[in-house]
């Protein structure tokens, strides 16, 4: 009795673990479907905006009304070919019968919306012939009363936003409102405009804007589908996956709980608090993971709330530095501390390149030492390359230094080496190659992909100009690279030509590194800092209390406040070795907290830190104060605060 005792409740531990970690890997299936649904869907909204958009325009020219068709409608083509929209166009009569029409004509048509006229666009059927299978929409057009523009679209650039067939993965679709077919990972030139199945068209005719359901594909292939149906055109994204994704982890977890029941006669109430709590938590962390993940996508698409997206970075990133340099965490849990600590790097990154581009931010120019930041980039390039090319870096032993900003050039490599892997084929070498001159240092980034027209190297620095597919590029990269070497005195050159590849060359001015102190070869020990007592004044609440409990880690004493006002009261009572202040304030921001302050404490020390994108506002407010920037690691706070007050 007493090992039944002993052991039971370790046996119905393992058992309940098991069954509940089944259960959570079928939901995050789920939310993994479901988001990646929800992904081709937000993607091919944004086409349908842009080819809206452009049969607006089209449908309104002046040569319409004027009744100059055939000019009009090849004006109105060639805006279908510089908007990569549509490759034919035709005028109807209010009968419904072509009156004129220009480019490649489908073979045949066939409706799915009774002849109206309609004022704006509106899908009506499928077409297929040269340059087909094609998409029809129809909008009122200028001109004779009750003409109609018909417009072609070719359903390639639908078929490319749905994922690459894979085991996981094996069909996909884009399915219009009556049902029929738009694009199809699988037979998709087969099954365009042809009728989905009856579980796909029951998706489409309930009332969910998305959901999971079971189904047979028209290949005979059982699965389960996540689906989304768009509010702006009524179509759907589906995404297929075997059915053993789900119904394998609820048969563990079914068998799991079947078995904990026959050992948990006497335990079973305790047992099941238990199970219940875990069960909460793990949805709340589900929940929150996924919600996560649309605000980090909102702030991608919104470059212009910089100082609200640092400051939620900071407690972020000090967390996540706090778990890897603490210790006490299992080899897994460190990956993944370090995986969340790199995303949240490159978040950080991203929000540096809209700053760099905008020159909102000043660089922190310096001597860079070049070969030390290639090799601490190396794993990040390797990395981002994956293993479908190869990276190979040429770097002299007697490099030296560049003049420039560490962090803004590391990001210019990535992102020429970004771009070299995108434009390469499979198999392909990127290379990174360092050549130092008397006055200048050259960085060149070479591949053997599809090269650039002259055309496209006149506006490669254009900020927002990008020849990747919609959602690859965001036309920035080159334009930061640009700014940076503007910024830091240096150039940058392209050569390249169609199907020769390309090579980008920056030129930095060169400078001798500091000489590093020989090392007696004992181990360092560094003095202990001593005891401060410290003031955090940020009207974030998160970042207030991570930086406080960083500077408590330390062995401070730190008193942490919300607002100017209150900061000022707390100096009027007590004497602070440094005041840490957020510089983005409401009613009193950071500057003029410092002002009144050192009207009457004129020798109080400061440390700005801000997540605020203007640069020149805070020089301008306040010069002499040291700035620390948002996010920083728990190891630059405590650095800076004790240089401060050394």
């Amino acid at each position: 009795m007493f090992a039944a005792a002993a052991i039971v409740p370790l046996l119905l531990f393992f058992i309940f673990q098991t069954g509940f970690t089944a259960r959570e890997q079928r939901r995050s299936v789920e939310l993994q479907a479901l988001a990646k649904s929800e992904s081709v869907l937000l993607r091919v909204d944004a086409i349908a905006s842009r080819v809206t958009a452009a049969m607006d325009a089209a449908a309104t020219l002046p040569l319409l009304q004027e009744r100059r068709t055939a000019e009009a409608l090849a004006r109105v083509r060639e805006l279908g070919r510089l908007s990569k929209s549509w490759s034919a166009v035709q005028l109807l009569d209010r009968t419904g019968a072509v009156v004129a029409a220009d480019g490649p004509q489908p073979n045949r048509i066939e409706r799915i919306e009774p002849f109206a006229p309609r004022a704006r666009p509106r899908h009506v059927g499928y077409a297929w012939g040269e340059r087909c299978p094609c998409i029809v929409f129809e909008r009122n057009a200028l001109g004779e009363p009750g003409s109609i523009l018909r417009f072609f679209l070719p359903n390639a650039e639908f078929s490319a936003q749905l994922p690459a067939t894979t085991s996981t993965y094996p069909v996909s679709a884009i399915v219009g409102p009556k049902g029929r077919f738009i694009a199809r990972s699988v037979a998709g030139a087969e099954r365009f405009g042809t009728l989905s199945s009856t579980y796909v068209r029951g998706a489409i005719s309930s009332d969910r804007p998305s959901g999971l359901y079971r189904g047979v594909t028209l290949e005979g292939f059982e699965n389960y589908s996540a689906f989304t149906r768009s509010a702006q055109t009524g179509w759907s994204a589906h995404i297929a996956m075997g059915t053993d994704y789900i119904d394998a982890p609820r048969r563990n977890f079914l068998g799991s709980i079947g078995l904990a029941a026959l050992l948990s006669v006497a335990l079973a109430g305790a047992l099941l608090l238990f199970a219940i709590r875990q069960l909460r938590e793990s949805r709340q962390m589900a929940e929150s993971a996924q919600q996560s993940h649309r605000l980090e996508a909102l702030g991608q698409l919104t470059g212009g709330i910089a100082h609200d997206f640092n400051n939620l970075l900071t407690p972020i990133v000090g967390a996540l530095d706090y778990l890897k340099t603490r210790g006490g965490l299992d080899e897994r849990a460190q990956r993944i501390a370090g995986g969340a600590l790199l995303s949240a790097n490159r978040a950080s990154r991203l929000t540096a390149q809209l700053l760099a581009f905008s020159r909102r931010q000043k660089l922190a120019i310096d001597c860079v030492p070049l070969a030390q930041s290639i090799e601490d980039l190396r794993p990040i390039l390797e990395q981002t390359i994956g293993t479908d090319h190869r990276l190979e870096i040429a770097l002299p032993a007697d490099v030296g230094g560049v003049r420039t900003d560490a962090h803004q050039l590391e990001l210019a490599i990535l992102n020429l080496v970004i771009n070299a892997r995108d434009a390469s084929p499979a198999g392909s070498v990127i290379a990174l190659e360092v050549e130092a001159f008397t006055e200048l240092t050259a960085i060149r980034i070479r591949d053997s992909g599809s090269g650039m027209s002259d055309a496209v190297r006149a506006r490669a620095f254009e900020p927002f100009f990008t020849t990747k597919e919609p959602g690859r590029g965001t036309g920035l990269g080159l334009a930061q690279v640009f700014a940076l070497m503007r910024q830091s005195h240096g150039t940058v050159e392209i050569d390249s030509a169609p199907g020769k590849g390309t090579a980008i060359t920056l030129r930095l001015p060169r400078c001798e590194l500091p000489e590093t102190p020989a090392s007696d070869g004992g181990p360092t020990v560094r003095a202990p800092s001593r005891v401060l007592r410290l003031l955090v004044v940020d009207d974030d609440h998160a970042v207030r209390a991570s930086v406080a409990r960083s500077l408590e880690d330390e062995g401070h004493s730190v008193d942490a406040v919300a607002d100017g006002r209150v900061a000022i009261a707390a100096v009027t009572h007590c004497d602070y070795d440094l005041l840490l202040v957020d510089f983005a304030m409401p009613v009193m921001d950071g500057a003029a907290t410092i002002r009144e302050i050192r009207a009457f404490k004129p020798g109080q020390r400061f440390l700005m830190i801000t997540g605020f994108a203007d640069s020149e506002a805070i020089d301008s407010s306040c010069p002499d104060v040291p700035v620390l920037r948002k996010p920083f690691t728990m190891a630059e706070l405590a650095e800076r605060v004790r240089d401060l007050t050394a």
